[in-house]
């Protein structure tokens, strides 16, 4: 059964773990496989494509949602 695809473009902030420094902010469009906000938000694939985006090198980072918005469905998966 194939499961829909969602375009959804996140505005969040990043920072190294336990810093002091204010967060910095950028976006990211890409694609996910639910629309549930709160699992977007947990999603590890969203994650690892935002601290690539970051060029950053820790892999603790904090990271804050600024907004989530959810564009439509674009499709469903072939499998």
């Amino acid at each position: 059964m194939s499961s829909p695809i969602f375009r959804v473009i996140v505005e969040y902030g990043y920072r190294k773990k336990n810093s002091a420094r204010p967060y910095k902010y950028l976006k990211i469009d890409t694609f996910v496989l639910t629309n549930d906000i709160e699992i977007i938000k947990k999603d590890k694939s969203l994650h690892e494509k935002m601290l690539r985006q970051a060029k950053s090198k820790q892999k603790e980072m904090d990271i804050t949602f600024k907004n989530i918005y959810i564009e439509g469905q674009y499709g469903n998966t072939n499998y």
